[in-house]
């Protein structure tokens, strides 16, 4: 068998409160595990996961049984950041699923360079700082480079090109890595970033998660079949924004939005129309029970003349930081505004 199945970041346990219902958040749970089964299907040969089985390191039973699910559908589940935790001598999700047979690769301790290998895989789970982190990467090429007459292949849960500053909660593979790293591995595959990316000519891949968490990340979601001898890579897509996406202008018919999971109201009113478009929003909630998130993306518009009779048209005051932040939430990018807010607020 050289054909592998590669997926990353199902997100189980996900809690959203933006934008949803307490009856919609429980359906994006239920379909992160929906598609994270899709994802896992032995149908589609042996499974790899890059990372984040779940949104948190500790979960309900409920949660922790999708976990095992879907763990020993795996050849290998690599921990990434989500999953792990800084408290000494806590049993994380993750951890519980290892101990209990699954074949997670995890670190035995996250400040120590760490890496494993099976068949033409290196996978470099999270680690607790970048310094450990790149350590292991040099640690993984190293071990890869006798292997020079076969395929090989390096799976990493880390942010990409990243422009902020990283803490110990996230990683980054900077393009001159990648390139360096690029010289020992025919192809890497990341999990963490939500969105999937081919570059390097496809030789690096951002695999993306298998199903949206929030607004952040809508985009086509997919599997990725490796046939390892040829080294083919065929995506195949098991999430479709062009079904499950609408954006819808305020005040036009609702449509049958039956299989639609998120929307987008848009346009611009009045101000004294801000009720008329909460009951729109209601109506579109009330038009299917697939909805997984509504948001309501209307400007309003305060419609005011000055003394002298000119037209201001100054939008309404809103807690535009407080929206920002709503719409990040679950993203990659939240953690990275709150910490530049708070820059900002100690300058």
């Amino acid at each position: 068998m050289t054909t592998y199945n590669l997926f990353s970041d199902p997100h189980l346990g996900t809690k959203r409160a933006a934008h949803t219902t307490a009856e919609s958040a429980q359906r994006l749970k239920n379909m992160l595990y929906t598609n994270a089964l899709v994802a896992s299907d032995p149908a589609h040969g042996p499974s790899v996961c890059g990372g984040d089985l779940f949104d948190r390191a500790y979960n309900d039973e409920v949660t922790l049984v999708q976990g095992y699910n879907i763990a020993h559908r795996c050849r290998q589940v690599l921990s990434g950041n989500h999953d792990e935790t800084n408290r000494q001598g806590a049993t994380t999700s993750l951890h519980a699923l290892k101990e209990m047979g699954a074949p997670v690769v995890s670190c035995p301790d996250l400040s120590t360079p760490y890496f494993d290998h099976f068949k033409e895989f290196w996978m470099v789970p999270h680690h607790a700082s970048q310094e450990v982190f790149e350590e292991a990467l040099e640690e993984a090429a190293c071990d890869s480079d006798p292997w020079r007459t076969a395929n090989r292949y390096l799976i990493l849960h880390c942010n990409y090109d990243c422009p902020f500053d990283t803490e110990d909660s996230t990683l980054n593979l900077s393009p001159e890595m990648a390139t360096h790293l690029l010289k020992s591995f025919t192809r890497i595959f990341i999990g963490h970033e939500h969105n999937s990316k081919l570059l390097f000519d496809g030789r690096l891949v951002i695999m993306g998660n298998t199903h949206p968490t929030s607004f952040s990340d809508i985009s086509d979601k997919f599997r990725w079949e490796l046939d390892t001898q040829t080294d083919e890579l065929t995506p195949i897509r098991i999430w479709k924004e062009a079904d499950c996406y609408r954006e819808l202008n305020f005040g036009e018919a609702v449509p049958d939005l039956t299989g639609v999971q998120f929307v987008d109201v848009i346009g611009a009113e009045a101000v004294d129309n801000g009720v008329e478009v909460a009951e729109y929003v209601r109506s579109v909630w009330n038009t299917s029970d697939t909805l997984i998130a509504v948001r309501n993306n209307v400007q309003i518009i305060d419609h005011l003349a000055d003394a002298d009779g000119i037209d201001t048209s100054s939008p309404a005051l809103v807690n535009l930081g407080q929206r920002i932040n709503d719409d990040l939430e679950g993203s990659d990018l939240q953690p990275y505004y709150q910490q530049l807010i708070k820059r900002v607020e100690a300058m």
